[in-house]
Protein backbone atom coordinates (compact mmCIF):
# COMPACT_ATOMS: atom_id res chain seq x y z
CA UNK A 1 0.00 0.00 0.00
CA UNK A 2 1.52 3.47 -1.19
CA UNK A 3 0.57 6.03 1.60
CA UNK A 4 0.42 9.68 0.58
CA UNK A 5 0.66 12.68 3.01
CA UNK A 6 -2.20 15.42 1.07
CA UNK A 7 -5.20 17.62 2.04
CA UNK A 8 -8.66 16.88 2.83
CA UNK A 9 -10.72 20.01 2.12
CA UNK A 10 -13.11 20.54 4.88
CA UNK A 11 -13.66 24.09 4.89
CA UNK A 12 -17.42 25.35 3.19
CA UNK A 13 -17.85 27.50 0.24
CA UNK A 14 -15.86 29.99 -0.48
CA UNK A 15 -14.11 29.72 3.31
CA UNK A 16 -11.76 26.83 2.51
CA UNK A 17 -9.46 24.69 5.51
CA UNK A 18 -7.77 21.91 4.72
CA UNK A 19 -6.82 18.49 7.03
CA UNK A 20 -3.26 17.27 6.40
CA UNK A 21 -3.49 13.31 6.66
CA UNK A 22 -2.12 10.03 4.99
CA UNK A 23 -3.73 8.61 2.52
CA UNK A 24 -3.66 5.16 0.85
CA UNK A 25 -2.27 6.77 -3.00
CA UNK A 26 -6.15 5.43 -4.58
CA UNK A 27 -8.42 7.13 -2.13
CA UNK A 28 -10.13 9.74 -3.08
CA UNK A 29 -9.31 13.85 -2.21
CA UNK A 30 -12.34 13.96 0.71
CA UNK A 31 -12.13 10.52 1.65
CA UNK A 32 -11.49 8.20 4.43
CA UNK A 33 -7.82 9.12 5.86
CA UNK A 34 -5.40 6.45 7.53
CA UNK A 35 -4.69 9.32 10.10
CA UNK A 36 -5.05 13.17 10.24
CA UNK A 37 -1.71 15.09 11.05
CA UNK A 38 -2.73 18.46 11.39
CA UNK A 39 -4.90 21.52 9.59
CA UNK A 40 -3.78 24.52 7.07
CA UNK A 41 -6.25 27.21 7.24
CA UNK A 42 -4.86 29.25 3.73
CA UNK A 43 -6.41 32.25 5.17
CA UNK A 44 -5.00 32.78 7.99
CA UNK A 45 -2.39 35.61 8.49
CA UNK A 46 0.70 34.45 10.05
CA UNK A 47 2.11 30.59 9.56
CA UNK A 48 1.54 29.85 12.86
CA UNK A 49 -1.86 30.14 12.63
CA UNK A 50 -2.08 28.36 9.46
CA UNK A 51 -0.46 25.09 10.55
CA UNK A 52 -1.64 22.99 13.25
CA UNK A 53 1.16 19.89 12.70
CA UNK A 54 1.63 16.65 14.80
CA UNK A 55 5.25 16.73 13.93
CA UNK A 56 5.91 13.11 15.43
CA UNK A 57 3.61 11.66 13.29
CA UNK A 58 4.91 13.58 10.52
CA UNK A 59 8.00 12.54 10.76
CA UNK A 60 7.01 8.77 11.21
CA UNK A 61 5.10 8.45 8.43
CA UNK A 62 7.99 9.84 5.80
CA UNK A 63 10.48 7.97 7.61
CA UNK A 64 8.44 4.95 6.80
CA UNK A 65 8.46 5.90 2.96
CA UNK A 66 5.06 8.54 2.50
CA UNK A 67 5.33 10.77 -0.67
CA UNK A 68 3.91 14.13 0.22
CA UNK A 69 2.13 16.05 -2.20
CA UNK A 70 3.90 19.32 -3.73
CA UNK A 71 1.31 21.75 -1.30
CA UNK A 72 2.21 19.24 1.97
CA UNK A 73 5.67 19.09 0.92
CA UNK A 74 5.93 23.68 0.86
CA UNK A 75 4.18 22.79 4.25
CA UNK A 76 6.60 20.02 6.13
CA UNK A 77 9.71 21.89 4.88
CA UNK A 78 8.18 25.40 6.57
CA UNK A 79 7.41 23.54 9.25
CA UNK A 80 11.07 22.39 9.67
CA UNK A 81 10.11 18.42 9.18
CA UNK A 82 12.71 16.81 7.09
CA UNK A 83 13.13 12.80 6.77
CA UNK A 84 15.57 11.25 8.87
CA UNK A 85 15.46 14.34 11.36
CA UNK A 86 14.79 14.98 14.89
CA UNK A 87 13.67 10.87 15.72
CA UNK A 88 13.80 9.65 19.08
CA UNK A 89 17.29 8.27 20.00
CA UNK A 90 17.17 4.33 19.26
CA UNK A 91 18.33 2.59 22.46
CA UNK A 92 21.65 1.63 22.07
CA UNK A 93 22.69 -1.99 22.14
CA UNK A 94 25.42 -3.93 24.10
CA UNK A 95 28.42 -4.08 21.47
CA UNK A 96 28.66 -8.21 20.07
CA UNK A 97 30.04 -11.31 22.16
CA UNK A 98 32.84 -11.37 18.82
CA UNK A 99 34.48 -8.06 19.39
CA UNK A 100 35.69 -7.65 22.77
CA UNK A 101 35.32 -3.70 24.08
CA UNK A 102 38.48 -1.88 25.06
CA UNK A 103 36.89 -1.60 28.22
CA UNK A 104 37.35 -5.09 29.70
CA UNK A 105 40.53 -6.52 27.17
CA UNK A 106 43.66 -7.11 29.27
CA UNK A 107 45.90 -6.73 26.35
CA UNK A 108 45.39 -2.76 26.65
CA UNK A 109 47.51 -1.08 28.71
CA UNK A 110 45.97 -0.05 32.32
CA UNK A 111 47.59 3.94 31.87
CA UNK A 112 48.27 5.72 28.66
CA UNK A 113 52.09 6.44 27.55
CA UNK A 114 53.10 9.82 27.59
CA UNK A 115 54.88 10.88 24.43
CA UNK A 116 57.30 12.89 26.09
CA UNK A 117 57.69 10.40 29.42
CA UNK A 118 58.45 7.80 26.29
CA UNK A 119 61.15 10.13 24.37
CA UNK A 120 63.02 10.95 27.82
CA UNK A 121 62.92 7.14 28.78
CA UNK A 122 64.87 6.54 24.94
CA UNK A 123 67.44 9.31 25.70
CA UNK A 124 68.47 8.38 28.91
CA UNK A 125 69.21 4.41 27.32
CA UNK A 126 71.34 5.78 24.75
CA UNK A 127 73.22 8.09 27.30
CA UNK A 128 73.79 5.09 29.42
CA UNK A 129 74.73 3.18 26.39
CA UNK A 130 77.21 5.77 25.08
CA UNK A 131 79.10 6.09 28.50
CA UNK A 132 79.64 2.70 29.36
CA UNK A 133 80.98 2.26 25.61
CA UNK A 134 83.25 5.07 26.64
CA UNK A 135 86.27 7.20 26.15
CA UNK A 136 88.70 5.44 26.43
Amino acid sequence: MAVRLRLKRVGRRNRPFYRICAFDSRTRRDGQPIEELGSYDPRAKTFVEKVILKRERALHWINTGALPSETVASILKRAGVRKGHELPAEPKLDPPADKPSLDGDASAPSAPIEPAAEAAATESSTATAASEGGEG
